[in-house]
């Protein structure tokens, strides 16, 4: 059955010598493998630019439940986006934040938020005058309330350590593993006090941004099984938090 779908690029893989299976989150299937066959066949033909980090495309499939990888029919950018793939801020942030997404999100059945979320928070950062060097950790945040441990805010006296399995915060500190100092842990209160809309008035520096992101992505591990390394994160580390 041909069915049709919106869906965000997430990852690739070639092919043979001319396709790709493209890793998609999708508004209709959730987290989908697409086979597009031929992609790669001439430089007059080439159509693999079309399959960039959060590119956002209309498909075409030959959908049928029984497939791990779904076949495409047709596929046409959604919208263009304008500064996202040209700005090398963003594009980088584009690259590691597809990647989370590829590691995090893999339920295959629709979630209309997160596809909202994920598609509204891509054209918000293509349409940004200047780049947001904290956009990705402010991203990373609000994804987590979609996957379902958003952390908690302080809820008493005296609570200024945030435990970073528990997702709370509590009133001793203990295993650093687990545990943010209180310096550390304040800090984390006011990322997690941002948003994407406002991110770019903060005036966090690359050291804080080095310390949350590599706290952050420990919390995430500890919530989602079998995540495993983000191949980006040294790059990103790179550019960002010196």
């Amino acid at each position: 059955m041909i069915r049709k779908t919106r869906g965000i690029v997430l990852h690739t893989t070639r092919y043979g010598e001319s396709s790709l299976i493209v890793h998609c989150y999708t508004e209709q299937f959730g987290r989908q493998a697409l086979m597009v066959k031929g992609v790669r066949k001439s430089r007059k033909q080439n159509r693999s630019n079309l399959f960039q980090a959060l590119f956002i495309l209309d498909f075409e499939i030959y959908h049928k439940d029984s497939r791990d990888i779904q076949l495409v029919k047709e596929v046409n950018r959604a919208f263009p986006l304008n500064s996202l793939p040209f700005d090398i801020t963003k594009s980088t942030q584009a690259i590691f934040m597809a990647e989370v997404l590829y590691r995090v999100v893999r339920e295959e059945e629709p979630n209309p938020m997160l596809a909202n979320f994920l598609i509204n928070t891509i054209q918000y950062l293509d349409t940004m005058e200047e780049s947001a060097p904290d956009f990705h950790i402010i991203f990373m945040f609000q994804l987590s309330k979609h996957l379902g441990f958003y952390p908690q805010k302080e809820s008493g006296e005296g609570h200024f350590f945030f435990n970073l399995a528990s997702g709370q915060f509590i009133n001793h500190m203990g295993d650093p593993e687990i545990h943010l100092d209180r310096e550390a842990s304040e800090l984390w209160s006011r990322y997690m006090q941002s948003d994407i809309q406002s991110v770019s008035e903060e005036e966090f520096n690359g050291s804080q941004r080095k310390l949350i992101l590599d706290k952050l992505l420990r919390f995430y591990k500890l919530h989602v099984a079998g995540m495993g390394e983000i191949r980006s994160l040294e790059v990103l580390h790179d550019f960002f938090h010196n």
